[in-house]
Formats: structure tokens, C-alpha cells, sequence
């Protein structure tokens, strides 16, 4: 399995100035002194997994997820797909083959996988 490695304080920090909210009433909801939300949080490499989850929790955003290798994390080259599954019938006289396809589809590309 292949685990991401980040800077978890940056994405916390890039997560709070999209959400809009300020510094201080972050730093309030986590009940941490808005004056240590740099040090404590913002520039950690590392967060302890409960104040993790209160990040998660006040931001409304799982920040476990940006550890899995196949997570967008706001990666602005991440093109969001989707899978349709899809059963093809083929009949020739009194045969019939029956093959399950798998198409994902991003933003300009279809993929299709045998299944």
C-alpha cells in the first residue's frame, strides 16, 4: 500500500483560507490560543490523530484521507472520474457471449477495462 507523505499543517492551513474562516475563530473551535495556531498546528509536518479529528470535524473535512495515495487532496491535477459498469450481449444464432465492461470516464478521456 502506498501512503502519502505530506505537510499536513499546510493542508489544514490551505483548507481554513479556502473555507474563509479567520485564523482566530479556527483556532477558538479547536480551543487553542489564537497566538499558538501557527506553532501548533499550521506549521506541524505531524498532527496528533484526536486534534487531527478535530480538524477534520470543524473544517468538515476528513484530513485522513489526504494519507490515502488515490485521494485528490486538492490536487489541481486531479481529474475527477466516474465508472459506469456495463454488461455486453452478443448473440449469433443460438450463441450468446456475455462480456462486463468497466468505462471510466474523466474529463477528456474514456478508459475501458475489461472486468
Amino acid at each position: 500500500m502506498k501512503i502519502n507523505r505530506l505537510n499536513i499543517g499546510q493542508e489544514v492551513r490551505n483548507k481554513v483560507e479556502e473555507s474563509g474562516m479567520s485564523k482566530a475563530k479556527f483556532a477558538e473551535l479547536l480551543g487553542i490560543a489564537r497566538q499558538n495556531i501557527e506553532k501548533t498546528v499550521f506549521q506541524k509536518h505531524s498532527l496528533d490523530t484526536d486534534l487531527l479529528c478535530n480538524i477534520s470535524e470543524v473544517l468538515n473535512c476528513n484530513f485522513f484521507d489526504y494519507y490515502k495515495s488515490d485521494c485528490p487532496c486538492n490536487n489541481s491535477d486531479y481529474i475527477e472520474q466516474k465508472e459506469i459498469k456495463a454488461t455486453l450481449s452478443i448473440e449469433m444464432g443460438t450463441e450468446k457471449k456475455e462480456q462486463v465492461l468497466r468505462f471510466v470516464f474523466g474529463d477528456n478521456d474514456i478508459e475501458i477495462l475489461n472486468k
